[in-house]
């Protein structure tokens, strides 16, 4: 039977089940917020994954615990999830990075070249690890490579909006940094699970919970139309306005030196 597949320390305790419930309808008011608004053209990639991540959040209202079906559409769901998380963090650069197009599809390149290393090597290493009790082990084995490398990338892009004083549009802001708090706590959940901390696991998955419901309210709030239009500063405040243009201006002669090598 396939519901083996399931651990068992993944089944839902009641509050989870209420905490669940509540995300999944912060999550509904989310989407249709972004659909109503026409954000969802905007971030598309992130629009999908909501919607990816509802589907298995209603999951245990619609089909029964530990049962064939519920593993056929955990699994394809979450690996629908684990590839929007990769299309998000390019999503990412390229919102946070709007002015600055050259450094953005550097960053891509990297982003996309340290997946391939990262799975190439987790792969090799599969080989000489004991076989694996069940399919959802290989597939959490190789999700935590996938995200082990995003995290990197997730908290550079972070860093480089609270340093660096980039115009960015209020969206923007709302857009990386909710994000970032929600996909840490996302894969702090998913490295416990991969060290099968089982001690830790239930404390853990509900404050992950709690943190996720925060940031999808938290976006149901402040991601709107009217952010589009506004810009605002999220780096820190240099000494002078002078550092401050002459810091912006060497990002830009770098983003223009990038354009035109790629250009050559």
């Amino acid at each position: 039977m396939l519901h083996s597949w399931i651990p068992a320390h993944m089944n839902l305790p009641l509050h989870e089940y209420v905490l669940t419930l509540i995300e999944c309808i912060a999550l509904a008011v989310l989407v249709v917020r972004l659909l109503v608004s026409g954000l969802f053209r905007q971030y598309k990639f992130f629009f999908c994954y909501l919607v990816a991540d509802f589907v298995q959040s209603t999951e245990p209202y619609v089909i029964r615990f530990r049962t064939d079906l519920y593993g056929y559409v955990f699994l394809a769901t979450e690996s629908l999830m684990l590839i929007f998380y990769v299309l998000i963090v390019f999503e990412l650069y390229s919102v946070v990075l709007r002015g600055l197009k050259g450094i953005a599809r550097v960053a891509q390149r990297y982003t996309a070249a340290a997946l391939g290393v990262s799975l190439t090597i987790a792969l090799l290493l599969r080989t000489a690890l004991p076989h694996p009790r069940n399919i959802v082990e290989v597939f959490f084995y190789f999700e935590a490579a996938v995200v082990l490398s995003l995290v990197l990338f997730i908290l550079l892009i972070t860093a480089f909006v609270v340093y660096y004083p980039v115009p960015l549009h209020k969206n923007a802001v709302t857009y990386s940094i909710g994000y970032s708090l929600y996909f840490l706590s996302k894969a702090a959940l998913l490295f416990l699970n991969s060290a099968a901390a089982s001690g830790w696991m239930r404390a853990c998955s509900t404050a992950a919970l709690v943190i996720s419901t925060f940031c999808i309210v938290f976006w149901a709030i402040y991601l709107n139309p009217e952010g589009e239009r506004r810009t605002t500063v999220a780096g820190h405040r240099w000494s002078t306005a002078g550092t401050q243009e002459q810091v912006l201006k060497r990002l830009h002669e770098l983003n223009d030196s990038l354009l035109r090598t790629r250009d050559k």
